[in-house]
């Protein structure tokens, strides 16, 4: 099912020069019930049950409170989780013994959307909560990931230093900045798109931007659609539902 806020979309004329996309990773580009690239070292059998066992004593239910609240409690796991898998030895060699164990689901067309991206030059922002090393593997083992992609997300530094990255949350993906490479890619380039799967997505893009920005969430049956289909309308000006693939982005996007 389609909701889609037409006086928006009609309002933003696209072409492959004018736009750029800014896009989430778990369960927008993989399907929503498909298992997380956060999760993915977890249902692995490769680290053994030692691994799953430390991974659970991290795990404590979100706090109630504001974004700074939230922010810090993400910091916090993701920074003793990076921690263990440095205990636990985590290289590159494991990493894609991993992805190739548990297969993450991407959604319909998701693929085919990214190489029409990569044909059209379009610059595609992947900004996650996840691991970047997985998520480049990922994209690999899938045959998608294109000199046109760049990756935000926290990071597992194998070298001697350890200089993980752990600050970009669900919360915090309006404080990235982005490196002078990315810049250079969308100077010129007035308007986003926008995909997400959660309300806090939008946070992608900055509010003096929203006008130029047209926004995608995918709400599934996993996160109850009656229930929170009325706050999806009124964050993102499209929402598809019930597992939508990226055939419904394309040919909304008339691209």
């Amino acid at each position: 099912m389609q909701y889609i806020n037409s006086n928006k979309l009609n309002k933003i004329n696209l072409n492959k020069d004018n736009f750029y996309v800014l896009i989430d990773f778990d369960r927008t580009i993989t399907q929503g019930g498909s298992i997380s690239s956060w999760n993915i070292l977890n249902y692995s059998t490769l680290l053994g049950p030692d691994f799953r066992k430390k991974r659970k004593e991290i795990h404590k239910p979100k706090p109630n409170g504001d974004d700074k609240i939230k922010i810090e409690y993400y910091e916090d796991k993701f920074k003793k989780y990076l921690k263990i898998q440095e205990d636990f030895n985590l290289n590159d060699i494991i990493i894609d013994d991993v992805v190739r164990d548990v297969p993450l689901v991407f959604r319909n067309h998701a693929k085919e959307f990214f190489s029409k991206m990569y044909e059209l030059k379009i610059p595609v922002i992947i900004i996650s909560c996840s691991i970047k090393n997985i998520l480049e593997k990922v994209l690999r083992v899938h045959n998608c990931y294109y000199d046109n992609i760049e990756i935000y997300s926290n990071y597992y530094d194998y070298s001697e230093q350890r200089n993980h990255i752990y600050n970009i949350t669900p919360y915090s993906k309006n404080k990235i900045s982005f490196s002078k490479k990315t810049n250079k890619l969308i100077e010129n380039r007035k308007y986003i798109v926008l995909l997400g799967d959660r309300v806090e997505d939008i946070k992608m893009v900055s509010k003096d931007k929203l006008e130029n920005t047209i926004s995608f969430g995918f709400l599934d049956e996993d996160k109850g659609i009656e229930k929170n289909l009325e706050k999806y309308n009124s964050n993102f000006n499209v929402v598809l539902t019930n597992d939508s693939g990226f055939e419904d982005v394309i040919k909304i996007l008339k691209i």
